[in-house]
């Protein structure tokens, strides 16, 4: 009986060492594990996200995230620039962007330093005087507030995505009285009309407001309220578009805003044709 306790003993001892063995084993698998998700996870969505739909827009060098690649898109600069110059840089102090979704990228990725930004998501000319803006560097603001504070050299507007649903001729009539309202108060300055991106294919194709036919026709009329002299047409397409007019899929974030790094690319563009129209530089 003896002989048989002991036994009984050194194999529930070997047991109790071979399960602590074989545990210590799983956690450890499973804590690598756990990691190289986390890594992954956290690359792709420091490579990826879209501008965030806020009130206004805070720049990319105030945010606590780091700045985006600085990638060119799958195009030539020679393609790039309609003018086939050789564009010089220009300041951007006196600059100030008006817009859309679109411009709040700009503002959070393009880094144009000294510009300001009065953006917002879903801003359009039916209701830009509506409500104010939280504009960086500068506070919560009107468009009236902000042009009576301030002078400019230089306004962007990007606006119409928000309104190809409208009737093509009120939203024309409705954007030239804003650029008739933006002259009054900034007579000296250079108003530059900017060509809205088109959408991804899949988007255009079984989207019936925000299509590329759509925005395509509104731009060619916004295109016609340039005289080249204060007032000029920037068309950002002929950077980015696959050369079917639309927007390639890989550099964009959501059919319709582009990943950080190429509003980068975008804003060295402007800066670019802005010294060729204007002469500076």
């Amino acid at each position: 009986m003896k002989k048989k306790s002991l036994i009984s003993i050194v194999s529930l001892a070997v047991v109790v060492v071979l399960s602590i063995v074989f545990w210590k084993t799983a956690q450890a698998h499973a804590g690598t594990d756990a990691s190289d998700v986390q890594t992954e996870d956290t690359s792709f969505i420091s490579t990826s996200d879209p501008p965030r739909e806020t009130s206004g827009c805070v720049p990319n060098s105030q945010q606590e995230t780091s700045p985006q690649e600085e990638t060119k898109p799958p195009v030539s600069e020679t393609d790039a620039y309609a003018d086939n110059q050789n564009p010089t840089s220009v300041s951007m102090e006196d600059a100030l962007f008006i817009g859309d979704s679109r411009t709040v990228g700009l503002c959070e990725y393009a880094r144009i330093t000294g510009a300001d930004f009065f953006a917002n998501v879903g801003m359009s000319v039916y209701n830009i005087h509506s409500k104010p803006v939280s504009v960086p560097s500068v506070g919560k603001v009107t468009l009236t507030d902000l042009l009576q504070s301030k002078k400019y050299g230089k306004i962007y507007i990007m606006l119409g995505i928000n309104e190809v649903g409208y009737e093509l001729h009120k939203t024309v009539d409705k954007y030239s009285e804003l650029i008739a309202f933006i002259q009054a108060r900034q007579p000296d300055a250079c108003i530059f009309i900017q060509a809205n991106l088109c959408v991804t294919k899949s988007r255009s194709d079984t989207d019936q407001v925000i299509n590329n036919t759509s925005i395509c026709a509104l731009n060619a009329a916004l295109s016609k309220l340039a005289d080249g002299k204060k007032i000029f047409y920037l068309d950002v397409n002929t950077l980015f578009n696959d050369g079917m007019g639309n927007l390639p899929s890989d550099i964009c974030a959501d059919s319709a805003h582009l990943y950080g790094k190429y509003y980068f690319v975008w804003g060295q563009w402007i800066v670019r044709q802005t010294a060729v129209r204007i002469g500076e530089g």
